[in-house]
């Protein structure tokens, strides 16, 4: 009867969360990206798609970012630089964790892709757990928001940046290292 009353509760609180994560506009996908972890939370990592820029937060914040379905490459900047190869599917939305992880002067960046299926963790808790600290990052955190002006600007001052991640990409993909993948499936619904 416990576990009963336990599922429910969880299945409640779930979908009252779940509710709180916005949908697409038509013929549209959704990111968001998230830092669950709090290490080094006074660190802003910088967020990009491909070449445009998409803004910087630290801890407590979260970005929601929409964008035409399809093959994407998202990456953060910190001490390090991290990509992630994405494949987006129609009317879906998806999570990437921003997990901080020990840099010799500041923190570094690792993406993680948020899995939805219980059985690509170890047991249903740690799934629950992880689904539920993801979902409470975006419910309890403030929205990043930058206006296209500063983002155009800030696009500009990182002109240099962008040019040598991206050719750090290129490098990668030459020699056949993987990257992280985020497929169509690993929605959230």
């Amino acid at each position: 009867m416990k576990k009963v009353i336990c599922f429910f509760i969880l299945f409640v609180s779930f979908s009252m969360n779940s509710q709180q994560i916005g949908k697409p506009s038509e013929g549209k996908s959704l990111v968001y990206f998230v830092r669950s972890n709090s290490m080094g939370f006074l660190i802003n990592f910088k967020y990009f798609h491909g070449e445009k820029y998409l803004g910087k937060f630290n801890h407590g914040k979260y970005l929601v970012y929409e964008c035409e379905p399809g093959k994407h490459l998202f990456w953060a900047k910190s001490e390090n630089v991290d990509f992630i190869e994405a494949e987006l599917e129609v009317g879906k939305t998806y999570i990437i964790d921003s997990e901080p992880q020990m840099g010799a002067f500041k923190a570094g960046v690792k993406l993680i892709p948020f899995n939805n299926d219980p059985l690509s963790f170890k047991n249903e808790k740690k799934y629950n757990k992880k689904k539920n600290n993801l979902i409470e990052c975006i419910t309890s955190g403030e929205l990043y928001k930058i206006s296209e002006e500063d983002k155009k600007d800030q696009e500009a001052d990182l002109k240099d940046l962008i040019s040598r991640s991206m050719e750090k990409y290129n490098k990668l993909k030459s020699k056949n290292e993987e990257t992280t993948k985020l497929p169509k499936e690993m929605f959230v619904e």
